[in-house]
């Protein structure tokens, strides 16, 4: 276990907007005696709007913050911060949405995968560029999510990727309609939700780095911020979950 990280600390979430507080979820699902704290950078979404090295510069500030303030593992529940924006934050363990990849890359052992994603939420470029660089990414098909119907993205992947093994919910426009999709796929396809993925990733880290808080008989709490303003600074105040989980749609 690394000296400078406490136990005792929070897990940290950096997010956009709504799938901040999913994230906390699928943690608290996984280290129920965990407390996860939760930045929303509403103030700055969508980041698709925003020049790349402001996004990367507001990431790893917020990033930095929740280390300042104790956090022992970060989640990164959006897709710039997992793919294009991904902070700099030493040992600490962090994890993002290519652990979906890894998974469906690792389920599908060479057959089809069609990993669907909002280009709004990460470049086609990058995603590819991260493809490439996996073992067994070959298998990988990238479906854009534009906003269509369930059954329009899988018709699209199931002319995009023959003999589909694997559907990978890669950003959070694909995993926010991961029931609808789950309820139209064949029962023989692995659908996999990429932040579940990330979650379950960053759970092992802290069992394996023996970072698990001893809270007693007391369940984790999660607590959500959001920012105001254009400024990521500290002081903010914290958000009912129902209005936090809301954030996202607001946009």
């Amino acid at each position: 276990m690394s000296t400078d990280v406490d136990p005792e600390g929070p897990l940290g979430v950096v997010a956009e907007g709504w799938e901040g507080v999913r994230g906390a979820e699928l943690l608290r699902a996984r280290l129920p005696k965990e407390d996860v704290v939760v930045v929303a950078d509403h103030a700055f979404a969508p980041y698709a709007r925003r020049r790349p090295a402001d996004v990367a510069a507001r990431v790893a500030d917020l990033a930095a913050q929740l280390q300042a303030e104790g956090a022992k593992a970060l989640l990164l529940a959006g897709g710039f911060a997992s793919f294009e924006a991904r902070p700099p934050v030493g040992e600490l363990p962090v994890r993002g949405l290519e652990c979906g990849l890894r998974d469906a890359v690792h389920v599908a052992a060479g057959r089809p995968v069609a990993a669907v994603f909002s280009p709004a939420e990460v470049k086609p470029a990058v995603l590819a560029q991260t493809i490439r660089g996996l073992r067994g990414g070959g298998s990988v098909t990238l479906i854009e999510q534009r906003g269509d119907a369930p059954a329009d993205v899988l018709e699209r992947a199931a002319r995009a990727t023959p003999d589909l093994a694997v559907l990978l919910l890669l950003t959070p426009v694909a995993y926010a309609a991961g029931d609808a999709l789950r309820a139209l796929v064949p029962s023989e396809v692995v659908v996999i939700d990429a932040l579940d993925s990330a979650a379950r990733f960053l759970a092992d880290d802290v069992r394996k780095r023996r970072l698990l808080a001893h809270h007693g008989l007391r369940a984790g709490r999660i607590t959500t911020f959001a920012t105001r303003g254009q400024s990521t600074a500290g002081g903010r105040p914290a958000l009912p979950l129902t209005a936090a989980s809301a954030l996202q749609r607001r946009l």
